[in-house]
């Protein structure tokens, strides 16, 4: 019975520890990039795909994209905040205004990588920062509230669709299950290595 109460207790550490370690760990959100999810649709064949990281604890944020396939060739891209209902919408430009620095205008394909601090004004659109409070703080907490809440989008513009030629809204990406198993295995090496030490 003790050993049973052992490898429990055990367990329920691990448990607690994992949860713990993800809670402090950076969030990833992914979004598909579609004219479809462009209101109104737009019709474009474009296609794109977006992977964003925000680390809370580092203040930054991440942005990945790629597309391909546009009508227009490119005027600016963004991400959008805050919709009124989670997933559909649409919302003011919440960062860098006319668009993400050095992402690839006047083309129909490519893709763009940057890493943001977002405690710094030039981070944001200073519009969305006045709405949010004045203060970058308070534009960072809306910002990562309504990422984390299924509220924002990431919009690519084009010179045929100047409102918007594709979009997608950013939603939780697949979490890796590496903490999961290791914790698993831990478990069961713990258990094994009790019930030799018995025989």
């Amino acid at each position: 019975m003790k050993n049973l109460l052992g490898t429990t207790a055990l367990a329920a550490i691990l448990t607690v520890g994992i949860v713990q370690f993800a809670s402090a760990a950076p969030l990833s959100f992914d979004a598909n990039l579609t004219g479809s999810s462009e209101v109104p649709p737009t019709g474009s064949p474009g296609t794109g795909f977006a992977f964003v990281t925000i680390d809370p604890a580092a203040n930054t944020m991440a942005v990945n994209v790629t597309f391909s396939g546009l009508t227009g060739t490119t005027t600016a891209s963004h991400i959008h905040c805050c919709t009124t209902t989670p997933g559909v919408g649409n919302a003011g430009v919440a960062t860098t205004t006319p668009t993400f620095p050095n992402f690839p205008l006047g083309v129909m394909s490519g893709s763009y990588s940057q890493i943001f601090d977002m405690t710094q004004a030039s981070s944001y659109n200073p519009a969305f920062v006045t709405a949010e409070g004045g203060t970058v703080a308070g534009a960072e907490a809306a910002l990562f509230f309504g990422i984390e809440n299924d509220e924002t989008y990431l919009n690519i513009h084009s010179n045929v669709d100047p409102g918007g030629e594709i979009r997608g809204y950013l939603v939780p990406a697949p979490e890796p299950v590496t903490w999961t198993l290791f914790g698993a295995g831990l478990i069961g090496a713990f258990a094994m290595r009790r019930r030799k030490a018995r025989a």
